[in-house]
């Protein structure tokens, strides 16, 4: 069955790119957090990363980059005064930053100087654009303009409308343009130039005991019942007692005398009733109402 996103399964949607599994749900990409993706993990405040001493962490939408501090620059790259660029400063991890006190001018990359102000393309990476800003160069990933007809579609796979580049999904019956990702069997897929990816769906962890995957949907919810969990830590020194008196296992699942559609399952935990251990639920197709004894383990 294929599993497309759908807007009714999210009513207020996914942000910052995260896909929609199952209703309310969203699947955040990497660096984003909350019920519909809005919260940026700042790495920086968590602790999640560690910088060279003599640089700084910056937390950046979905991402994070450390700071030479002044006074160092990174393995080949310096920060110079306000006026001019020289060299480049990529928001990326920099393994450590080496002493240059007194230094004015560094040329790297053979990127040039340029004016406070000034924005280009990078000889180092086609798809970012570099800016300068108080003589610090910042380089982002550049936006993309699917209306432009010499858009970059290696940096812009999503303005990649040929249909050798599109990809067809493994039911056979739907077209993906390139950049396009969709959900089968559980897996997110992903078109890239006339190549599908398909990788397993990252579920979010969830903080409850007792969990369950509804039928058509890839990732678990929290019940509140264990007779609607999918499964169990069963210990095998508690029983159940059925209404023919049997001793059932933690675990067993067995049919009602004269009623063959009805499954029973022996699921602790347990708790004391008048001096009787009962199962806190148990489970049944249909559920049974009465609760059954549960005998007193050894």
């Amino acid at each position: 069955m294929l599993l497309t996103w759908s807007q009714s399964f999210c009513e207020e949607g996914c942000r910052s790119g995260g896909i929609c599994v199952s209703p309310n749900t969203c699947v955040c990409p990497s660096g984003f957090t909350g019920r519909r993706c809005e919260t940026d993990i700042d790495e920086c405040a968590e602790g999640l990363i560690e910088c060279h001493n003599h640089s700084r962490c910056v937390n950046l939408p979905g991402w994070y980059h450390c700071e030479c501090r002044s006074g160092f620059h990174d393995n080949g790259s310096y920060l110079l005064d306000g006026s001019s660029c020289v060299g480049f400063w990529f928001v990326v991890y920099y393994p450590a930053c080496q002493n240059r006190v007194g230094a004015r001018r560094s040329k790297v990359k053979d990127e040039g100087a340029r004016r406070n102000g000034e924005d280009w393309k990078p000889g180092f990476d086609r798809c970012a654009i570099c800016s300068c800003k108080d003589g610090r160069t910042y380089c982002r990933r550049r936006p993309c303009d699917c209306a432009d007809p010499d858009e970059d579609l290696f940096c812009c796979p999503g303005c990649d409308n040929r249909p050798s580049s599109q990809c067809l999904d493994q039911s056979g019956r739907t077209l993906h343009r390139s950049g396009a990702s969709w959900l089968y069997g559980c897996q997110q897929c992903r078109c890239m130039e006339g190549e599908a990816d398909c990788w397993p769906l990252l579920c979010p962890a969830l903080m409850c005991e007792y969990t369950a995957v509804a039928e058509g949907e890839c990732c678990p919810r929290c019940v509140a019942s264990p007779c609607l969990a999918d499964s169990l830590s069963y210990d095998i020194r508690q029983t159940c007692q059925d209404p023919a008196g049997v001793a059932r296992l933690s675990g067993d699942t067995w049919h009602m005398p004269n009623s063959p559609c009805t499954a029973c399952t022996c699921k602790p935990p347990i708790r004391l009733i008048s001096d009787l251990l009962v199962p806190s639920a148990m489970f049944a197709k249909p559920l049974m109402s009465p609760r059954i004894p549960l005998s007193p383990s050894d």
